[in-house]
């Protein structure tokens, strides 16, 4: 089979990876939002898992029809080709500026925990407002673009400035984080809580990236003509492309291992789901319990006769 073109191989893989990004970030939105788990730091994971569902929900099967189209010998319109590149786009300026809102807030819980703890709702609602305005003012310019009012080198440039702005950000307020806890005093408990959820942000941050990364760097070469005559471009560019979409879930597969009040809200959920719904749904840790009350009591009858 000819990897190197579109395939039903590429179909069945793309579409299992939209199906695990959709499901695996629904999940992650309900527990925040249902499991008690709705902290204000929690907020900026629940606005970045929406930008990963919109991944799954949106860019990913466009780009399996506008890949599959051509495949089956049926002429490909226009208007797919522009949605793919509008809805790819905004979810991925979305997702990686929202990254970047999360590391700001990090640095500030923990470079200044006092002062962040004053933080009122209406701040995190405007956190999470910025990267969506951003990608919407993204989007435009690449729509100035479709409308032929600039250049597509003045768009290169414009995408180089926003991909690599978030990126410096990141860098020097997870620098910070680093520095500052280090050397933090006064309330442990609350520096080492703030300061592994900043380490597991940071994880999550620079798997993104790794994942995302390769396929901006690719489209940076093509467009200068480095490996436009590349043989195996076309398998190339979707294998990066895969990767670049696993990015959306990453944070699913990375939340379960560091929060464990996420994990136990999902191993509940899960069990909810598949668990039989008779009287046999009991856990193990339940019939354990239970199982030792019972000889508890027995140990005391015999201890009264």
């Amino acid at each position: 089979m000819d990897f190197n073109s579109w395939n039903i191989v590429w179909s069945l893989c793309f579409g299992l990876l939209a199906t695990l990004i959709v499901v695996g970030n629904l999940f992650t939105i309900c527990i925040f939002l249902k499991q008690r788990l709705r902290k204000r730091a929690h907020f900026l994971l629940i606005s970045l898992a929406v930008a990963d569902l919109l991944v799954g929900l949106l860019s990913v099967p466009i780009y399996i029809a506008i890949n599959t189209i051509p495949y089956w010998g049926m002429p490909l319109p226009r208007l797919w080709i522009d949605l793919y590149q509008f809805s790819d786009s905004f979810t991925g300026i979305s997702s990686m500026f929202t990254l970047t809102a999360i590391s700001l807030e990090r640095m500030y819980a923990i470079g200044w925990p006092f002062r962040h703890r004053t933080l009122t709702c209406r701040v995190y609602i405007f956190t999470i407002a910025i990267p969506w305005i951003t990608t919407a003012i993204f989007t435009s310019i690449r729509l100035l673009l479709y409308l032929s009012i600039i250049t597509l080198e003045s768009f290169v440039y414009s995408l180089i400035v926003f991909l690599n702005t978030p990126l410096l950000v990141m860098c020097i307020a997870y620098l910070v984080v680093w520095k500052k806890q280090t050397t933090m005093m006064g309330n442990q408990n609350y520096v080492v809580r703030e300061t592994r959820l900043a380490k597991t942000l940071f994880i999550v941050t620079g798997a993104s990236l790794l994942t995302w990364l390769p396929f901006q760097i690719l489209t940076l070469l093509l467009y200068f003509g480095v490996i436009r005559d590349f043989l195996y471009i076309n398998v190339t560019a979707h294998t990066i492309k895969f990767l670049q979409n696993s990015t959306s879930l990453v944070n699913v597969i990375i939340y379960p291992f560091r929060i464990a009040e996420f994990k136990n809200a999902l191993l509940q959920m899960l069990h909810c789901c598949v668990g039989p719904r008779d009287g046999t749904n009991e856990t193990e840790s339940i019939r354990q319990l239970r199982a030792g009350q019972f000889r508890q009591s027995q140990e005391l009858q015999v201890a009264n006769h």
